[in-house]
């Protein structure tokens, strides 16, 4: 078997029963043995072998906890780094010891062992045997050990923790360390770039479906970091891990109500860290006062309160309208889009709510269906611009509309 080593760092979080997390193995960059561990190597044995036994010094007779979770984690360049989450068995006294000295900064590397499964999944690089790297492109990962010395640069024990008595893996995926930057989010673009599979959609979003395909976008939803052109998974941004908590307290995202706390506890974990106060998570109970509108489907994408002034535009998706409501930046001036609009006789609701979620919008809203009038307030312009202004907009809006729908119409008959 082949043993791979990263040194760690302990800290501890909560002195209770165990829960461990720490980067365990260090991929795209060449090791103390001269080999390159592939970012994508340990994806098949992540989604096959988990949960993974975590052992003492690579004894099979000390067997100490499990990995519950396990993600390639980008970290700059070509470096990668395999992130765990491991319950050591706290009722043996092995168990036991090996959360203390995790903790206690005592042990600070970790070694993975695994197996080549064929000869096709190493490859040679180099022609002179002082310079010859072995790159490996699969591997059947059996075990992860605390050592005192090994191979594989840059392990980290991130923490040591409390169980809250559920440590099964969820569709909530778990939080990790990582870097956070406060800049302009593009969630749509951000989806388009990612390229990789179940490793670097894990890395890139904070909930996935668990009847899902592991390999397909479509599963995961909360998507929070910045994606590179190259399609690796950089930092958090701050602006999608706050609109992310606004979705979950507005329920704008369709995902089980047992899974919020999961979310929210992934995002505001990289706020926390960021050095900002995250939004506390509202209760279920706690009623929805927005006010939908009779005959357009809505999608909230930012917070009304982010902005000091708004105005209304319109486009088209394909052969169809959709009003824009743009919204000026309190902080920085810029204008961004607040909310979309989705005329029902050209929308369907699921075909709104599709777009809404696709977009990485906050919270949708279906059309109401009745009779009222079209000058309702804007949930998403209230409080922030004048009647008189919203007023304007929507007649223009709706000018632009009327329009758009007369054109299509004139084509129409010219075709025929």
């Amino acid at each position: 078997m082949i043993h791979k080593t990263l040194v760690a760092s302990a800290k501890a979080v909560d002195e209770a029963e165990g829960i461990v997390e720490a980067y365990v193995n260090t991929m795209g960059i060449p090791d103390a043995d001269g080999d390159i561990v592939e970012m994508t190597a340990f994806d098949k044995s992540i989604r096959d072998n988990l949960p993974i036994p975590v052992l003492s010094g690579h004894d099979q007779g000390r067997l100490v906890g499990k990995v519950i979770f396990a993600q390639p984690e980008a970290v700059e360049g070509d470096e990668w780094r395999l992130y765990t989450r491991m319950q050591m068995n706290m009722e043996t006294e092995s168990g036991r010891d090996a959360y203390s000295n995790v903790a206690g900064d005592f042990i600070r590397e970790w070694s993975v062992g695994f197996n080549i499964p064929q000869d096709s999944d190493v490859a040679h690089e180099g022609t002179d045997v002082s310079n010859v790297l072995r790159r490996i492109t699969n591997l059947d990962w059996v075990e992860v050990s605390t050592v005192i010395r090994g191979a594989s640069p840059s392990t980290a024990t991130i923490g040591a923790k409390a169980s809250s008595g559920d440590t099964d893996i969820k569709a909530a995926i778990p939080s990790h360390l990582t870097a956070t930057v406060e800049d302009s989010w593009d969630g749509g673009l951000m989806r388009t770039r990612i390229k990789g599979g179940a490793g670097i959609l894990r890395a890139a979003h904070a909930w996935y479906d668990t009847e899902g395909d592991p390999e397909s976008k479509a599963s995961y939803k909360f998507l929070h970091h910045h994606v590179g052109k190259n399609g690796k998974v950089g930092a958090a941004n701050i602006r999608a891990l706050t609109s992310g908590i606004n979705n979950l307290n507005n329920r704008g995202a369709s995902i089980p109500e047992t899974d919020r706390r999961g979310v929210y506890n992934h995002l505001a974990r990289h706020l926390k860290e960021s050095g900002r106060k995250p939004s506390e998570l509202r209760s279920a109970d706690i009623p929805d006062n927005s006010k939908p509108y009779p005959n357009f489907h809505a999608c909230r994408m930012r917070e009304p309160s982010e902005f000091d002034t708004f105005r209304t535009g319109m486009d088209t998706v394909g052969d169809r309208s959709i009003e824009v409501l743009y919204g000026r930046d309190k902080d920085t001036g810029d204008w961004g889009i607040a909310s979309y609009r989705m005329p029902v006789d050209e929308w369907t609701e699921a075909e709104a709510k599709a777009f809404c979620e696709e977009h990485d919008g906050i919270k949708f809203e279906p059309a109401t269906g009745s009779e009222e009038s079209d000058s309702v307030t804007d949930d998403a312009a209230s409080d922030t611009a004048t009647t008189a202004a919203l007023d304007t907009a929507r007649r223009s809006s709706r000018l632009q509309r009327n329009k758009l729908r007369l054109m299509r119409a004139i084509n129409t008959r010219s075709k025929l």
